[in-house]
């Protein structure tokens, strides 16, 4: 009787575990359809609002809109009060993109259509071996950021978000101090150098492919770093990496490649440093099959990899293990390694 007891227990919490997995694509369409919308920025803005007011301002349909609203205030993302009337919440305010980047941005840039498409075909891609994205739209994922201006937009900001939200808490135990010049490898905007050099007085190099390079300068600006602090190189990582520098800093970047193109860029870099330069990766590890599976933000890079490797060639996370093979055949060893209060870890290399 107890066994059997137990048995429809476990059941129970199964089923509810695999339904939250399940219809969690529904909360996430909420989410991004609203954020879309700018219903959060419109609640930041203005407050409470009514079902009426907000469907005025967004040119919805109200019934069909409150079912969206609805669910969000079941899952707490808003408050709903009598007369079916919407209020901000903490997270809702996460979500506001009219701030500067945020959690919005990354919502928005993982779960449009040209991403959602890919997912549609993942199925056929594991038969050809194709990238689900460039099976589904026709070209890559940088590619056609570069082609759609507000896709490229939310690109930007979903990654300065990531940078953001991570950076700080990996430089409290992580220090640059004794680099004269940090280059940032694929640093987008410069978040993440901009916070370098002013937190260690440091000077430093960004690095990046011209659409993304030329809009630094002002971000940079906005940051308050001094416009002689980061020199701003736009190029092609393939073909060569700029000198200057005795510590390059690659945060997520090489998690977008195969370890084939991984190693020529690690080559690359290889030559622009000096005998006593180091390489900084900054990134979320697979977990080994020992390690906790979810990181302290609760991010699970398990999972997420999956999402890198459903968008772009070879592209995926790696554990520990395979990022230290992957350097030392390109000529690093491993010095140390750093983890910090997000998903966010450092893995230190010197040259051999």
């Amino acid at each position: 009787m107890t066994t059997t007891l137990n048995n429809n227990v476990s059941s129970v919490e199964a089923k509810k575990k695999l339904f939250g997995m399940v219809l969690a694509f529904i909360q996430s369409q909420c989410i991004y359809t609203a954020t879309r919308l700018g219903i959060f920025n419109l609640l930041h803005t203005q407050g409470a609002q009514s079902l009426e007011q907000i469907a005025q301002q967004t040119n919805t349909h109200p019934e069909r809109l409150y079912f969206i609203l609805r669910a969000l205030a079941h899952l707490e993302v808003l408050q709903e009060s009598p007369e079916r009337v919407f209020a901000p919440t903490e997270l809702s305010e996460l979500l506001v993109t009219n701030q500067g980047p945020s959690i919005g941005h990354f919502a928005m840039h993982l779960l449009e259509p040209a991403q959602w498409d890919a997912w549609k075909v993942l199925e056929e891609a594991l038969h050809t071996g194709e990238v689900p994205f460039e099976r589904a739209n026709g070209k890559g994922v940088y590619e056609f950021c570069q082609d759609n201006d507000w896709s490229g937009e939310v690109f930007i900001n979903a990654m300065s978000f990531l940078t953001d939200h991570a950076v700080d808490a990996l430089l409290d135990v992580y220090d640059f101090s004794r680099f004269n010049t940090v280059m940032d490898v694929g640093g987008g905007q410069g978040g993440l150098i901009a916070r370098i050099v002013k937190r260690f007085d440091c000077k430093g190099i960004l690095f990046e492919v011209p659409y993304v390079a030329e809009t630094a300068p002002a971000y940079l600006l906005q940051q308050g770093v001094e416009r002689d602090a980061v020199k701003i190189v736009a190029g092609d990582v393939f073909k060569e990496v700029p000198t200057g520098a005795d510590a390059i800093v690659m945060k997520y970047f090489i998690s977008a490649w195969n370890d084939e193109d991984a190693m020529k860029i690690l080559h690359n870099c290889k030559k622009a440093l000096p005998p006593h330069g180091r390489i900084v990766l900054l990134q979320a590890f697979v977990p080994d099959l020992d390690e906790p599976k979810v990181a302290p933000d609760g991010i699970m890079p398990g999972v997420f990899a999956v999402q890198v490797n459903v968008a772009v060639p070879g592209g995926g996370w790696r554990t520990k293990k395979h990022f230290q093979k992957l350097f030392e055949q390109c000529g690093f060893q491993l010095e140390k390694v750093v983890d910090s209060q997000t998903n966010l870890s450092a893995m230190e290399f010197s040259l051999i």
